[in-house]
């Protein structure tokens, strides 16, 4: 399936660093689903806002380190569900993220047009949280 290929590809991409090949399977008109209770939660429309508001404050702003390896890539046309953990430690605070995710894309004419995200919100939060 060419989809979980793309996918595969832009956690491969991620991991390695390359924000723009991460992006290069999702449609300029996306759809994307933040977790409501993130710091940046909420949707977005177009691939303009997922880079600033998304992307943009992952590393410039909040984790020393970050990492959102999937460990497992399920189809289910026209969607391919990722499985996963965001790993990192926090800029402000020191203290470590390490929390499972599932990612569920939608593909439709070989983009991704849409991205739903569900994760421990509260271990996200946590780990940014001065005490």
């Amino acid at each position: 399936m060419v989809e979980l290929e793309l996918v595969r590809a832009a956690y491969d991409a991620f991991e390695r660093g390359d924000r723009e090949a991460a992006l290069a399977c999702v449609a300029e008109s996306v759809v994307w689903e933040q977790a409501e209770g993130l710091p940046h939660g909420g949707v977005y429309h177009g691939l303009p806002a997922v880079r600033e508001h998304v992307f943009g404050p992952l590393t410039r702003d909040w984790w020393e380190r970050f990492s959102a390896p999937a460990h497992e890539l399920l189809a289910a046309p026209p969607h391919v569900v990722a499985l996963g953990r965001y790993q990192g430690i926090a800029k402000e605070t020191g203290h470590v993220l390490d929390v499972p995710f599932v990612h569920v894309w939608t593909f439709a004419d070989g983009e991704a047009v849409r991205f739903r995200q569900f994760l421990d919100t509260a271990g996200w939060n946590h780990a940014l949280t001065v005490e």
